[in-house]
């Protein structure tokens, strides 16, 4: 029992000693443990400044080249915007210079086809071997219609009449069967569909009327001259004094009625004329209906409607006596102040130029390969800078 008791009593003894042994070695481990973390911690912390540096330089980076990148691409943009402007640009002078082009041919096959007619109506003159002949007569008399048109349209207004002098010149130009002679036809087609369309203005008509208007208006009473009537004298007297009463009275009366004029008070008043201004009346009259011919000569409208309506104001002032007859003057006077005498004249003188024109290509004398070239040379030029323009 003792051994085991002492055996226990070493046992705890040696236990409490190495308890108190091991104490200092758990210490110093704690410490270098604590140092440890301590530095790890310590490089975990640069670690993540390193990182988040890292990360903050590459977010920057690419802030500048997604600013770079944007840039870029409104530059592009840009580009491409100017772009699409410079063909639309391109595109709409691609298209004029097509219609230009377009007219260029329309202008050059019309140029070709007038040399083609030229070429031929220079053949056919030069196998003609005489210098005046049947042709030259018909020509002469188509410029002398034509010249006639004109002087009645300029003088004279006569629309239709120059119409009809054209007609005859187109057929002369038509029995003459000439394919030189296209644009003379051409020209006159055009200075005759240019007069149907002015109109018809019967002037000579006009002139007439107003003319036989004067003439009736000179027939109507102006003054009407007092009339004498004999009385019957009673050739035996009065035997009473009564009977003389009333043979006294009634030639009283017949005397009173002859000096009182019982006259309507609905129409406005108008003093009679005296006697010695008849003639100066009718002569004004006369006056205005002339001024009125003179003014429908000269395509006068206003002249014209004011001349009238002078006329018709003194025919209603004045010529009162036979009213029936004035109204009729006056009314035609209404009619006729209506019409429109200024009517605007067309210009005919182009058939004119192209017969001369087709006169002196006929009788040019000029060499043929001169001829030939010359019109080509200088008429093309001409086309394109009228299509360019």
């Amino acid at each position: 029992m003792e051994d085991k008791t002492k055996s226990s009593t070493e046992e705890t003894a040696v236990v409490i000693a190495q308890e108190t042994a091991a104490t200092p070695v758990i210490q110093q481990r704690s410490t270098g443990l604590a140092t440890g973390l301590a530095i790890l911690a310590v490089i975990f912390a640069i670690a993540a400044a390193a990182v988040s540096w890292y990360l903050w330089q590459s977010g920057a980076q690419q802030q500048q080249q997604l600013q770079r990148s944007q840039a870029d691409i409104s530059a592009a943009i840009q580009r491409i915007d100017v772009q699409v402007s410079d063909n639309r640009q391109l595109q709409r002078q691609f298209d004029q210079q097509s219609a230009a082009v377009g007219q260029l041919e329309k202008n050059l096959q019309h140029q070709i086809g007038q040399l083609v007619r030229q070429q031929a109506s220079q053949k056919k003159s030069l196998l003609s071997l005489s210098t005046t002949d049947r042709a030259d007569w018909l020509l002469a008399e188509a410029e002398y219609l034509i010249r006639l048109a004109s002087q009645r349209l300029l003088m004279g207004k006569e629309i239709q009449g120059a119409l009809d002098l054209l007609k005859a010149a187109d057929n002369i130009a038509k029995e003459l069967d000439d394919s030189g002679l296209y644009p003379l036809r051409q020209a006159l087609a055009d200075d005759m569909a240019a007069l149907r369309s002015a109109g018809n203005l019967d002037l000579e008509g006009i002139y007439l009327q107003l003319g036989a208007l004067a003439r009736q208006s000179e027939g109507l009473q102006l003054i009407a001259m007092p009339q004498l009537t004999a009385t019957l004298v009673e050739a035996t007297a009065p035997e009473t004094w009564r009977q003389r009463l009333d043979v006294g009275i009634r030639r009283a009366w017949e005397k009173l009625s002859s000096y009182i004029q019982i006259k309507r008070r609905d129409d406005i008043y108008k003093p009679l004329l005296a006697p010695e201004y008849e003639a100066a009346v009718r002569q004004n009259v006369r006056l205005m209906f002339e001024q009125a011919q003179m003014a429908a000569l000269s395509g006068k409208q206003k002249l014209y409607t004011i001349s009238l309506a002078k006329a018709q104001q003194w025919l209603n002032n004045y010529y009162t006596l036979e009213m029936e007859k004035t109204v009729v003057v006056t009314n035609a006077i209404k009619v006729l102040s209506g019409l429109k005498i200024e009517v605007p004249l067309p210009d005919i003188s182009g058939s004119l130029r192209a017969l001369k024109s087709y006169q002196e290509t006929l009788h040019s004398i000029a060499p043929l390969p001169k001829n030939n070239n010359s019109p080509a040379t200088n008429t093309v030029p001409a086309i394109s800078k009228e299509s360019t323009q």
